[in-house]
């Protein structure tokens, strides 16, 4: 299994390389990397890649792939994540989680009450939400919060939440 890592958003200059948006707690993390993988928006491509150079800017990795030396060339990775095996992941710190570690965990409110299971985690402008489908199919969002998601048990997959009266009717139309 691998993990995302980064994203590339767009080339940087004129040597080919591409400024990568981290998903990792600091775009340094690149530096420490020597092989990586390039999956596809729509994951039907993949390439193993070897990394010359990184460096930082403006928050942004900007990384240089061996073989990829012109805008261009950066231009048909647009959208392509930057994955690694799981195994070379850092090790995480007491109440962080990997984001695809969300996915799959099943929320219970504070009495015990199924209130449904993540779908997806996404990025937004004020922070993560957690894209959670109702046992009836539909399904709303929840900012991924301390204050809200109090409990996080990954052995059993479960999730405890404190929801706001409505939240899970918001976005859940007919």
């Amino acid at each position: 299994m691998r993990i995302a890592v980064g994203i590339i958003r767009k080339a940087h200059g004129v040597r080919g390389e591409a400024s990568v948006e981290p998903w990792t707690d600091s775009a340094e993390r690149f530096a420490e990397l020597e092989e990586v993988t390039l999956v596809s928006p729509d994951e039907s491509s993949t390439r193993n890649m070897r990394i010359e150079s990184t460096r930082e800017h403006l928050g942004r990795a900007l990384v240089k792939f061996a073989g990829i030396d012109r805008p261009e060339d950066v231009q048909t990775l647009q959208g392509w994540t930057v994955e690694i095996p799981e195994e070379e992941a850092r090790e995480l710190e007491e109440g962080e989680y990997f984001l695809h570690d969300l996915v799959g965990l099943t929320l219970f409110d504070a009495n015990g009450n199924e209130r449904g299971v993540v779908k997806d985690v996404i990025e937004g402008s004020g922070g993560l939400l957690l894209q959670v489908q109702r046992t009836d199919g539909k399904t709303f969002e929840l900012p991924f919060a301390a204050e809200l998601c109090t409990e996080i048990d990954l052995h059993k997959k479960r999730m405890t939440v404190t929801l706001p009266e409505g939240l899970d009717d918001l976005d859940a139309v007919e």
